[in-house]
């Protein structure tokens, strides 16, 4: 075939693309025995769609690695770029027969020239489109500019095959077998002839990443699929380096030492503490300490059969992080589960700190026999974040435990400037619940029983499923001894009917449970009992009130916590997102099995109080 450039090209690849539209997916699942839809899952991976927010798919035809990549990110919009008007009609038929249709969006443009803006995206993927382009250095010149600092760029790519004994018999099946079959089913066999051409004439995948750095991505890895037939680029845009801040320093007594595998790197020293105040004191001095990584907690998770490790990571001396490791058997001693809620506690703005605490963890996953260790810090989403729970080993997690969305109040105020920041009305019915005579006072354990009935009309008013009383008094009697948890009850008339059971640990407060009668919100008991927490929490120094729980998608007005979130905004927070659970596997093949199994176990335990908060 005669070699096509500039202009002459791109009128016979649009063409082409046009005419073989309606049998394009047909034949990429022919040629490819359908593995090219698991080559897409693994290029819209590679992009840590979790902490994408809008994404470019550049030449995305009929739409298969956008539909990929918007099932990964399920809050990103995916921009579905390409220059065949018939491809994307097809496309738009696909995206809105699969329900996506809100979230993926087909743009007619070209790659050479994209449409958008500078650093406008959070990630670009691209699979078979490289071959068809005049210029690549160009076209990765142009995902360069529209992509935000620290931005990755995936690009699944067929690769000429070099290899003596498998290279002869690819290129028979490519060059004799593959037009033939492309002829019959898209009535084009000359598209199917310029298919096996172009590979020849592509550059190889250690040509490609050389491109990929002169177009100014400094970090491009590649790895071969299909007996080396297909290349999958990945590349980085630079990032601005974020200096880590030093951490507090905390005492170190008592704490015995962990044996971690042997010749492992440990760059941090780890001990295993095993006495409550020493664990409590050093776990508090620390950024982003949980109360749910609390001694107390640990002990609570103990009646439900998770046995609780705690470590801390010193440097030099002085803690720098900490994490309370829970553990589950799986029918027997040898293999179980992990979990460390809402944890690790450590600075996250000290990226090195999380991927080295990340990798020792990692390796006491593997010491203890767990199939897999699941974590949440409390870091916000994005991709510095994001990079360093991949880097480690560590991928999203397919359950989410907690809510990883909230809203942070920031407590550092008096009263008058806490209330000017809520919204005028919620300000209001903070003021008219007082003035109409609703008394907010502290709870005692003969106010449970009140509680629980309050919190059980509240599940079934709002459609959720409680946690089971039982539940709610054992989290009452180990916690609230020790101040880490707390009861607030507005009465009305001398009757209680709101309740709000808050969470204090270290410097931060959180939200735990609330509950309340019809009569209550009339009063705007709830309100009331917000405004009260928010000050005790103040009062006893922290300096931040967690409301727990938002949808992760904002403009998703059918998200069950919508309504929740039209609430806890109206007392003058803003809105976070947390990276989520991520899991490390031990074991893959006990890990897809325990997958499996996952959903029922969990809400069994869910039921039994066990799992969340």
């Amino acid at each position: 075939m005669t070699t096509l450039v500039g202009a002459e090209k791109a009128r016979f690849v649009r063409s082409m693309f046009d005419a073989i539209a309606r049998r394009y997916d047909l034949m990429n699942r022919l040629m490819t025995g359908g593995r090219d839809e698991a080559w897409r899952r693994l290029a819209a991976d590679a992009v840590f769609p979790e902490a994408v927010d809008v994404a470019l798919d550049v030449g995305a035809g009929t739409g298969d690695l956008s539909f990929a990549l918007a099932r990964l990110a399920p809050r990103a919009r995916v921009l579905a770029l390409d220059f065949s008007a018939e491809m994307l009609r097809l496309q738009d038929a696909k995206r809105r027969r699969l329900g996506l249709a809100g979230r993926v969006q087909p743009v007619l443009g070209d790659a050479m020239t994209l449409p958008l803006e500078p650093a406008s995206v959070d990630a670009v993927v691209t699979a078979f489109t490289l071959r068809n382009v005049a210029d690549v250095g160009a076209v990765f010149g142009e995902c360069c500019r529209v992509l935000r600092p620290g931005g990755r760029l995936a690009v699944l790519e067929l690769t000429p095959v070099r290899t003596p004994v498998f290279g002869p018999l690819f290129r028979f099946y490519f060059h004799r077998v593959v037009p033939v079959i492309g002829g019959i089913v898209s009535g084009r066999g000359d598209a199917y002839r310029y298919l096996p051409d172009s590979v020849l004439r592509f550059p190889d995948a250690g040509r490609l990443a050389a491109l990929l750095r002169a177009a100014g991505f400094p970090t491009v890895t590649y790895r071969t699929l299909a007996l080396g037939t297909v290349a999958l680029h990945v590349a980085q845009k630079s990032a601005p380096a974020v200096a880590p801040r030093p951490a507090a320093p905390a005492p170190a007594n008592g704490a015995a030492p962990v044996v971690l595998p042997a010749g492992a790197v440990r760059p941090l020293a780890v001990r295993e503490v095993t006495e409550r105040d020493a664990w409590n004191g050093r776990l508090a001095s620390l950024p982003n300490a949980h109360g749910m990584q609390s001694w107390e907690w640990g002990e609570l998770r103990r009646e439900t059969g998770w046995e609780t490790r705690r470590l801390l990571f010193e440097r030099r001396g002085v803690p720098v992080a900490a994490a309370a490791v829970q553990r589950r058997s799986l029918g027997g001693r040898l293999w179980g589960i992990g979990y460390c809620p809402k944890g690790p506690a450590l600075d996250y703005a000290d990226g090195a700190l999380l991927e080295e605490v990340l990798t020792l963890l990692a390796a006491d996953a593997r010491e203890q026999r767990s199939v897999v260790l699941t974590v949440e810090p409390e870091a916000e989403r994005d991709r510095a974040a994001v990079a360093r729970l991949r880097g480690a080993g560590y991928r999203p997690s397919p359950a989410q435990l907690q809510s990883s969305s909230t809203v942070l109040v920031d407590l550092q105020a008096p009263d008058d400037a806490l209330l000017k920041r809520m919204s005028s009305t919620w300000r209001r019915y903070v003021r008219k619940a007082a003035r109409d005579g609703a008394v907010v006072r502290r709870g005692t354990a003969a106010d449970l029983p009140r509680f629980c009935e309050l919190y059980l009309e509240t599940a079934a008013r709002d459609g959720f499923v409680p946690r089971p009383p039982p539940y709610l008094e054992r989290l009452w009697q180990r916690l609230a001894p020790e101040g880490i948890v707390d009861l607030f009850l507005a009465d009305v008339d001398g009757v209680a009917e709101a309740a709000l059971l808050p969470m204090r640990f270290g410097s931060r407060a959180w939200y735990l449970y609330g509950a309340s009668s019809e009569r209550g919100q009339r009063a705007h008991g709830p309100h009331l009992l917000q405004w009260e927490t928010m000050r005790w929490a103040r009062d006893l120094g922290c300096t931040v009130y967690d409301m727990w729980g938002a949808p992760d998608d904002l403009e998703d007005k059918d998200d069950p916590l919508a309504g929740v979130y039209y609430f806890k905004q109206g007392f003058g927070g803003r809105y976070a997102r947390w990276v989520g659970a991520y899991d490390y596997v031990a074991n893959p093949a006990l890990y897809r099995l325990w997958n499996e199994a996952r959903p029922r176990i969990l809400d069994a335990w869910r039921r039994l109080g066990a799992p969340g908060r």
